[in-house]
């Protein structure tokens, strides 16, 4: 049965890819046979999850196709636990005729102190799951679980306040509550860049190289796309990087938007953060968002119903700091008025119709807002004559969406959009709807940008990953 499971395995390669393969089918191994029940162990929780819910389905219709027979799974995670203290013997006394040498007093271990500006509010245990974040969340436990060894480096992406933060902190506090004696360096890229024109102007490059390069083991950034287009700060955190990797150090970057989409950040830069996980967190879903006001209404002792939570978490969509904000304002004014938190109330203080109130109409101006805010380029630029890939691409799909999304003809797309001529527009939302069929990077890019401008619910798990980094399938694609 072993051979039938391996030859199983290895026949789903070509379908799911190496990196898929190596990652999560070859660490799941069969232990025995009972039956029809097949008892498989997996090297960790993290593992054990992924593969049940995403590959299991498959390598059972693969089985079954090779052996015309239908099989149970047990999987039993084998981790290692932590050797328990043993006592030791009481050692003999020496011969009398032989003198006692003193012993040597025990070396103390130095232990690392956690980097002061990891917050005690962001833990793994009070980050809440989604369908939006659940990779992002699973890959940041793995990471932590075993630095240096899986996803790394480990790039988070996603709009402001959805938990890159969040993820970026508990990374660091699990490393340091395990390994005490792992070196911990987290930094915003903004502190990392000041941090280096302090050292270029004062003289002090030994020291700051020696704080990231060599009393660094674990290297947490937070906002990369800050450094985009500061030359000599790239080129300091690309031999950083390269430092730390050679070495096997883990690496932890988060960013607003995927490494391909900074403007200004180098090439090469670009491919060392794809070199491993690129995953990215959307906006929680309705599920997800009562979740976490649940958690806030219970951290912060607010008395809130279960129906009231809900029509809050309908009408706070955009990101977590925003929701968990609602959730304070609402209580704060319910206390001074003294009144309790209804639905009317929620509405009332939230400038928000009570019952499904429906989203305000896409303007062009709107979708030009939006996809300058995403590609980091101005107004002005898309209704300019540059033809730059870093300007013609964001322009030819704010066109697309404009068509997609608005009531506006194509001459009128074309008119506030700098003049330009309604074949103009034609040819590129033709253009767009052409290269999202084989570009599976332009058409999520595509479908972000359309559920921020209509405030549609997303319950998938959209992953990039990068050359050389590992290939996950999204939860509910088609393998």
């Amino acid at each position: 049965m072993t051979d039938i499971w391996s030859e199983a395995l290895q026949g789903l390669q070509p379908r799911l890819g190496a990196q898929t393969y190596d990652l999560w089918l070859r660490p799941i191994a069969l232990r025995a046979v009972n039956g029809t029940r097949l008892h498989l162990t997996a090297p960790n929780r993290f593992m054990k999850e992924w593969f049940e819910n995403h590959y299991l389905g498959v390598v059972l219709d693969e089985l079954r196709a090779r052996t015309a027979q239908t099989y149970d799974v047990e999987i039993e995670v084998t981790a290692d636990a932590p050797a328990a203290p043993t006592s030791l013997p009481t050692p003999m006394p020496p011969p009398a005729t032989e003198p006692v040498r003193p012993t040597s007093p025990p070396v103390p271990v130095l232990v690392a102190a956690p980097p002061p500006q990891l917050s005690g509010r962001y833990r793994f245990p009070n980050f809440i799951k989604g369908a939006g974040n659940e990779l992002a969340a699973s890959a940041a436990w793995a990471a932590a679980h075993e630095p240096g060894t899986r996803f790394n480096p480990l790039f988070i992406y996603g709009g402001v306040g959805l938990g890159k933060t969040h993820l970026l902190h508990a990374i660091g506090h699990h490393i340091h509550a395990t390994r005490p004696e792992q070196r911990i360096v987290y930094q915003s890229a903004e502190r990392f860049m000041n941090e280096f024109i302090a050292a270029v102007r004062f003289n002090q490059f030994d020291e700051f190289r020696s704080r990231y390069r060599d009393q660094c083991d674990v290297l947490l950034i937070d906002d990369i796309q800050f450094i985009a287009g500061r030359d000599r700060t790239m080129d300091e955190f690309f031999h950083v990087f390269n430092v730390l990797y050679e070495a096997e150090k883990q690496i932890v970057v988060t960013a607003d938007r995927m490494p391909s989409e900074m403007q200004g950040m180098e090439d090469r830069l670009i491919s060392r953060l794809n070199w491993g996980l690129v995953a990215d967190i959307k906006p929680p879903d309705l599920e997800t968002r009562v979740a976490i006001l649940r958690q806030k209404a219970e951290h912060d002792h607010i008395a809130i119903a279960d129906d009231v939570t809900l029509h809050l978490a309908t009408i706070v969509r955009s990101n977590v700091r925003e929701l968990e904000g609602s959730l304070v304002r609402v209580s704060t004014l319910a206390a001074l008025k003294h009144v309790p938190i209804t639905c009317e109330f929620v509405s009332d203080v939230l400038g928000a119709p009570a019952g499904n109130a429906q989203p305000p109409p896409v303007s062009i101006e709107s979708v030009q807002k939006v996809v300058c805010a995403h590609f980091s380029v101005r107004i002005s630029d898309l209704k300019g004559p540059r033809r730059h890939q870093g300007i013609s691409r964001p322009r030819m799909i704010a066109m697309y969406l404009c068509r997609q999304l608005t009531s506006a003809s194509f001459p009128e797309i074309g008119l506030r959009f700098g003049g330009k001529d309604h074949s103009t527009v034609i040819n590129a939302c033709k253009r767009i709807e052409s290269i999202q069929t084989d570009d599976r990077e332009l058409r999520a890019t595509v479908d972000t940008l359309r559920r921020q401008l209509t405030g549609a619910e997303s319950t998938r798990t959209a992953v990039h990953t990068g050359s050389g980094g590992a290939t996950i399938t999204a939860p509910g694609a088609v393998l």
